[in-house]
């Protein structure tokens, strides 16, 4: 029986052909004909969180790492090299796993509806190797003591660690060199078992491809067709208390730069509030108190506190929410209590609604601009996917988000929600001469 999709208008005269397979399968067909290349991800609900979680009420382990390690070694999967096939077709393809999901993905000009059918037939059965699980366990020590050398990252972890008790938020998504020794090919079944099911999935196309062929080439394919075991729901529990600690401060001597990590998070009653959709508002919000204009940027210039090293952003997951700040400087303490003075008069800061409005219709004519480049539109329309934003009424939401919206952000900038984490170079002691 062939596949029903439904047509679904995104934006005026941009269309995404959707639907959810028999086997529950999640599918966004994204043709854009005009364009040369085209673009696939296979998403599935699998992340480095994911080694504490609750199935009907639960509880289940795996090691730390167990994600990363599977995304590794599914490119191995039953006694074939994945990527040595898109390589000989003139295809990039590659993967990555974030907190909450791996995804699988490739861009090609041509053989897409093969190239496609390749990758999923990765997924129907898996079969791993004792030699090819020592072989990937080998080169992600290697990646991880990478980590492990990085200051910007320990610095970074270190912030999560005190705004966060809950090791899902701060832990490595590689987990560590110990954990991973832990993972087996047991191990790597039970992963596949209760996350890699197409009810956990999405698969995601942009670009230039033939929509009929594709939905053909689904119709018949083995993963479409598999008697699936049956999915059982996976749930989270996260621990969004902290550990009562503001200011983290660290000397070391290997360390050649002088690094400052600044969070401010999002208390609980804030982010779970479901009228505020914190994916959008936090974006328009940030981008106006770090604007050239702003009376936040131009302190932090008129003290030559501000260099090519400063990036602010937030960071919106989808049970957790902070703003990030940081900067690589000479001054650190000066910074450090410049910003957070800065941040704590935010509340009393008064904004302009017009200056509100520009930076609103701005972001939405980026977001409506992403449109114009088949790369870009696939980005946005997965991370839209991914953050559960509706596709086809998002312009609308951004559009209809109001001056008070954006004000409730203004007041969590209090003490008791910001945390600095100061990672200073020291120095090493000379020797007298004798």
């Amino acid at each position: 029986m062939r596949i029903s999709m439904q047509k679904k208008e995104i934006l005026k005269d941009e269309f995404i052909f959707e639907t959810t397979l028999k086997n529950g399968l999640k599918v966004y067909l994204h043709p854009k004909r005009k364009f040369v290349q085209a673009f696939a991800a296979l998403q599935i609900g699998f992340g480095g969180r994911d080694f504490r979680y609750l199935i009907n009420n639960e509880k289940q382990e795996l090691p730390k790492g167990t994600a990363h390690f599977l995304e590794h070694m599914l490119f191995e999967n039953n006694g074939s090299t994945l990527s040595d096939f898109f390589i000989d077709q003139g295809a990039d393809i590659n993967a990555y796993t974030s907190r909450k999901l791996t995804s699988y993905y490739f861009s090609t000009r041509d053989n897409f509806t093969n190239l496609l059918k390749r990758l999923l037939d990765n997924f129907v059965d898996y079969n791993f190797s004792e030699t090819s699980v020592k072989k990937e366990r080998k080169i992600i020590t290697q990646e991880l003591s990478m980590n492990d050398d990085s200051y910007s990252v320990k610095a970074y972890k270190t912030l999560l660690k005190m705004m966060y008790k809950d090791e899902s938020i701060y832990e490595d998504i590689g987990g560590s060199q110990k954990t991973i020794k832990e993972i087996t090919i047991e191990t790597l079944k039970k992963a596949t078992t209760d996350f890699y099911h197409p009810k956990n999935m999405s698969l995601v196309l942009t670009g230039n491809f033939d929509k009929d062929e594709v939905i053909a080439m689904l119709d018949v394919h083995p993963f479409v067709l598999k008697n699936w075991h049956e999915y059982r729901e996976i749930t989270h529990k996260t621990d969004l208390s902290d550990k009562s600690k503001h200011i983290y401060k660290r000397e070391d001597s290997a360390l050649d730069t002088n690094i400052v990590e600044v969070g401010v998070k999002i208390p609980e009653a804030i982010f779970n509030d479901k009228s505020l959709d914190h994916n959008i508002i936090t974006n328009s919000f940030f981008s106006m108190i770090f604007s050239p204009a702003s009376p936040l940027y131009k302190v932090l210039k008129k003290k030559k506190l501000h260099n090519f090293t400063f990036s602010a952003s937030p960071v919106i997951e989808d049970d957790y929410g902070f703003f990030n700040i940081s900067i690589e400087t000479k001054k650190v303490k000066l910074f450090s209590k410049t910003i957070q003075e800065l941040l704590i008069d935010l509340p009393n800061m008064k904004f302009d609604e017009k200056i509100f409005k520009a930076y609103k219709r701005a972001d939405i004519g980026r977001a409506i601009k992403a449109f114009d480049d088949v790369k870009q539109s696939h980005s946005l329309v997965k991370r839209l996917i991914n953050d559960g934003v509706d596709l086809y009424t998002f312009v609308e939401k951004s559009k209809n988000i109001t001056f008070d919206d954006f004000l409730v952000y203004q007041n969590i900038f209090t003490k008791n929600n910001i945390y600095i984490v100061e990672y200073l170079s020291k120095p090493l002691n000379k020797k007298k001469n004798k």
